[in-house]
């Protein structure tokens, strides 16, 4: 089970992205998608702020919703208590939820550098 970053979706979707095919293979590849509860928040603000219609976005977030390959992590606090204690930067508390559920599933997907570094230093396996 490999955790996923807001970003992986974001490139998944957006057929002009430099990234668009790498992420759908990497996506295809993996067996099981565990999706903090706070990407389905981000992926929801990045495409709203990107003027997609209502009906776009709640596509974007049902179609991951109902794959099959998704499981859906709530942290009930544990992993926002832990963000807390990884967090250096205000702006990047998100990144750190996701690296704190990332934690405990030892696998990331990201494109994210800043993130990739952070989560190597705690020992969890990266990718792409």
């Amino acid at each position: 089970m490999t955790v996923i970053d807001t970003n992986v979706f974001i490139y998944a979707v957006l057929k002009d992205s430099e990234f668009n095919h790498e992420a759908r293979t990497l996506l295809a590849s993996l067996e099981r998608w565990v999706v903090p509860s706070i990407v389905l928040y981000e992926l929801y603000w990045f495409f709203r702020e990107r003027d997609y219609t209502e009906d776009e976005i709640k596509s974007v977030i049902s179609s991951i919703l109902n794959n099959q390959r998704t499981r859906i992590i709530g942290d009930r606090g544990k992993h926002t208590k832990r963000a807390l204690e990884l967090t250096k930067n205000p702006k990047r508390f998100n990144d750190m939820i996701i690296l704190a559920t990332a934690e405990d599933f030892r696998k990331l997907a990201t494109y994210d550098k800043k993130l990739k570094k952070d989560a190597e230093k705690l020992g969890i396996e990266v990718m792409p």
